[in-house]
């Protein structure tokens, strides 16, 4: 009877191993059926030295999924049912189709998917096609997803490879205009040759028709220089303009456009070398939401991050116009006070506390009691280094929440009553 039951459940164990099994691949093959002979192609073909063909079908899907995505899945799905045999060219653009459709907020991972499926096809296709911008476009659009995540080194290195590609591209062209232009003017060559050889009297004729046409050869090739030198200026304007755009980003919190951590810490060791050298006061202040963790557990992370949002909002507005404010952590923010006495400090960190606290209300329909707990510091105290400044703040603020939240706390006093 035990072996009974002992066969009887090992059965039942593999049965429902095989029909998650099942489900599972019923589920990929029913997402992804069109791409399923693309591994017949890695083993047949080798690298390709000419543009393959693409059917107009999947060129016109291509530019409906940039325009209209609905649209497009419903025509992808449709291509799906013809059970069509496709070339790796159109394999390619089979998946930027797909990156297209996925390209919506909070589905950056899928498109980042498709199009490196999409570029792993790239040994098997003809260099001059890549360059084409119907393919090389893949890079750019991986260099803006990557920009939106804040992946700057990807996303420096997509654009580049779409730069590379692009630049390749109108050097090809360049040099099909001008093959064409050489075989028109070797064919009119040989055509004046032959004509000189029946008709002497027409020499002079075609000689200053000769001399024409290789003037305004000239004009031609000057105006191609002259455009692509100002195509290249403008580009390397752009890429100008993105190397600055992404420096900025490094230096800026991405939720509140406040400096952040590492901007914060090279300006501050600045503040307090250039107010010790001056002989003039400077204060620091640490600012810390109150009980944030309970606030994202009981309403989530949406309200949580509107909160801190709103508090640099308003801690900015009552910031003076030469001091920094930054966000250094997950709710903490802090703040350089240039030529502020403890006295003046305490003032500032006062009027933030009470605005915050009668601002921070009711958010999301949500009736939240917002606090804050701030520390404050003096170099009059702490004069080693900014790191001991910033340190003996965050003490004051510890002190301030120990205290019962919600209020000022210097770091003087916590000093004066350790030392009692």
């Amino acid at each position: 009877m035990n072996k009974y039951s002992l066969l009887k459940g090992v059965t039942l164990y593999f049965l429902m191993i095989f029909i998650s099994t099942a489900v599972n691949a019923e589920e990929i093959i029913g997402q992804q059926e069109v791409f399923n002979q693309l591994d017949s192609f890695y083993a047949k073909q080798q690298s390709s030295t000419v543009f393959l063909a693409i059917n107009n079908k999947i060129l016109s899907l291509n530019t409906l999924s940039l325009r209209d995505k609905v649209a497009a899945q419903v025509k992808f799905l449709a291509l799906q049912e013809l059970s069509l045999t496709f070339n790796v060219a159109e394999q390619y653009l089979l998946y930027v189709v797909r990156a297209n459709i996925d390209d919506t907020a909070g589905q950056e991972y899928k498109v980042i998917n498709w199009l490196n499926k999409a570029l792993k096809l790239e040994p098997l296709l003809a260099k001059n096609q890549l360059n084409t911008p119907l393919f090389a476009g893949a890079y750019l659009t991986l260099a803006n997803i990557y920009a939106s995540q804040g992946e700057d080194k990807k996303a420096f290195d997509s654009k580049k490879q779409y730069i590379t590609k692009y630049f390749a591209y109108l050097k090809q062209q360049k040099a099909y205009r001008v093959k064409g232009l050489n075989e028109k003017y070797q064919i009119e060559k040989k055509h004046e040759e032959n004509e000189l050889l029946t008709q002497n009297s027409q020499i002079q004729h075609f000689a200053l028709a000769r001399a024409e046409s290789e003037r305004s050869q000239q004009h031609l090739n000057i105006a191609i220089f002259i455009a692509v030198g100002s195509l290249f200026l403008l580009l390397l304007l752009r890429q100008f303009k993105i190397r600055q755009a992404l420096k900025l980003l490094a230096k800026t919190d991405s939720l509140t456009l406040l400096p952040n951590r590492r901007s914060f810490f090279n300006n501050g060791a600045t503040f307090m070398t250039q107010a010790l050298t001056a002989d003039k006061a400077l204060s620091v202040l640490v600012l810390d939401i109150d009980n944030l963790k309970d606030i994202n557990d009981n309403f989530g992370y949406d309200v949580g991050d509107s909160i801190i949002c709103h508090v640099a909002v308003l801690a900015s507005e009552t910031m003076r116009s030469r001091d920094f404010l930054a966000r250094i952590g997950g709710e903490e923010f802090a703040a350089i006070l240039p030529e502020a006495n403890i006295e003046q400090a305490r003032a500032i960190a006062e009027h933030i506390r009470e605005k915050i606290q009668a601002n921070v209300s009711k958010n999301q329909n949500n009736n939240i009691e917002v606090t804050v707990s701030i520390g404050i510091v003096s170099i009059a105290d702490v004069r080693e280094n900014f790191d001991s400044l910033l340190h003996a703040a965050d003490l004051a603020m510890y002190q301030a929440k120990a205290k019962g939240r919600n209020q000022v706390f210097s770091y003087a006093i916590e000093r004066k009553e350790n030392q009692d």
